[in-house]
């Protein structure tokens, strides 16, 4: 019963209740995987965010990360084929002996009741994209503490402050309020807000890195 008035409810859904759902969602990614990131850096990034930042971390973290991006694109086309291409492999799979009486043909009716559902390849989508989101948000966070702790990165910008001073910096991550970043051969994680403080962010050609 309970099944059948969430199905309904599911199917009275328009292209704008979704467009929402799916904004929410990457919008509680966005923020998700932010918070792994900076956490491996000894950061809890919330506190140095606006809501601006939050509003915008999906868009942000998607274009800030080529990877992620492709990695999402990639996973919300391999979700969509796979709940095409599983429908036929189940049919397949009805027409052997094994699956045509007893537990096993129940357990292939379910499967099948499952992927045929009309919600079923946004539940791909949205596993898949999650996925993507927790697994990178690790593995980011994880490679740039250790690169950080072994002193194994370049230099990638040139930081101008307000008094004049330049620092040449290994950047970690930039937000609307603060600039997050180390120094070469230096361990520490500096955190520098923006506004009255640094008047310019250059990032440097990776020929001078």
């Amino acid at each position: 019963m309970s099944n059948k008035t969430t199905g309904s409810k599911l199917s009275q859904f328009g292209l704008q209740d979704y467009l929402s759902i799916g904004y929410l969602f990457l919008l509680i990614l966005g923020v998700v995987y932010e918070t792994i990131y900076y956490k491996f850096l000894g950061i809890n990034i919330l506190e140095y965010s606006s809501v601006l930042d939050v509003l915008i971390s999906p868009i942000a973290v998607m274009t800030g990360n080529l990877i992620l991006g492709l990695a999402v694109v990639f996973s919300i086309i391999m979700a969509y084929v796979m709940v095409k291409i599983t429908p036929k492999y189940y049919k397949w799979l009805s027409k052997k002996t094994k699956y045509q009486s007893g537990k096993n043909k129940i357990k292939l009716e379910k499967a099948q009741a499952k992927i045929n559902a009309k919600d079923a390849v946004i539940t791909m989508i949205a596993f898949y994209v999650f996925s993507v989101f927790i697994g990178l948000g690790i593995g980011s966070g994880y490679k740039t503490n250790k690169r950080v702790e072994t002193n194994d990165y370049n230099i990638s910008h040139k930081l101008t402050f307000d008094n004049g001073l330049t620092q040449d910096i290994k950047m970690l991550g930039k937000n609307s309020l603060y600039v997050f970043y180390v120094l070469k051969d230096d361990k520490e994680v500096i955190i520098a807000p923006i506004e009255g403080n640094i008047k310019m962010i250059k990032k440097l050609k990776k020929e001078n890195n």
